[in-house]
Order: structure tokens, then C-alpha cells, then sequence
């Protein structure tokens, strides 16, 4: 197990501008914008990241858990925000990822997520595979 409270952490960083379609009739972005953000987030961070391009190994996953917390509302401004994520918890066939959504010094939303290695075959959970571990391992503390 890799625990992301330990030195060495190496966030995961997307920025992505606030659009008028994010927001609600209170013009604040919804809640479940929020969460499709921080998706985002995992999507570049797993799938589209420079230089890793071509690789043919990429965690096969679903996510079973997303647990958020709202610090304020987010609303319209020209800056974007800013999703930091981290590998915080490695295990045999899941793990868990820490999101913050951030504006400046501002925390809006936190989100911890549980994924786990899946076999759409077999239609079950599998152990993480050592290339996926490798991939798991760059926003993770050293190992």
C-alpha cells in the first residue's frame, strides 16, 4: 500500500476554464460539474498526458466510490481552475485518488475516489497489473 501522505508526492495538474454551461440557475457550477471536472482530470491524467503517448498499457478500471466535499461555491470568473490529484492509497486490485478543485488559495471542492481494476471479460474486480502499477506510481510517493 502507498500512502500519498509521505514526502515525495508528485500531484497530477489540470487546469480547465469555468464555462456558462457549467453553471446552475444560481450561477454556481453544479455539483455534478464539479465531479465530471475532476473525471476530466483522471482522463488526462491516466489517458493524454505529453509523453505518453503510445503506450499500450492503461488502467482498465471503475470507479466504485467518489466521496465529495463542497468547501463554497464556485462561480464565473475569466481564471481557470485548477485539479490537483494525487495516488493516495495503492492496493493489490484498487486504489484511491485525492482531487482538489483550486482557484489561486481558494479550495472548492475535495474528492477522494475508489477505483478498481476490472476484467470486462470476466465481469469482476482482477489485481492491478505491473505496467498499471507503473502508471499509478507517477503520482504517487516513491516507492
Amino acid at each position: 500500500m502507498i500512502n500519498a501522505l509521505a514526502s515525495g508526492t508528485r500531484p497530477h495538474l489540470y487546469s480547465r476554464p469555468i464555462r456558462m454551461s457549467d453553471l446552475d440557475p444560481f450561477n454556481h457550477v453544479n455539483n455534478v460539474r464539479l465531479l465530471e471536472m475532476i473525471q476530466d482530470a483522471h482522463v488526462d491524467l491516466f489517458y493524454l498526458q505529453p509523453g505518453h503517448s503510445g503506450e499500450e498499457i492503461r488502467p482498465r478500471m471503475v470507479y466504485v466510490r467518489h466521496e465529495l466535499d463542497y468547501t463554497e461555491p464556485l462561480s464565473f470568473q475569466p481564471d481557470p481552475i485548477l485539479i490537483r490529484t494525487t495516488i493516495t492509497t495503492v492496493r493489490r486490485a484498487s486504489f484511491r485518488l485525492t482531487s482538489h478543485i483550486t482557484r489561486g488559495t481558494r479550495t472548492y471542492c475535495t474528492c477522494v475516489s475508489t477505483a478498481v481494476a476490472y476484467d470486462e471479460t470476466e465481469r469482476c474486480s482482477r489485481r492491478l497489473e505491473e505496467a498499471e502499477l507503473a502508471v499509478l506510481r507517477r503520482y504517487s510517493p516513491e516507492a
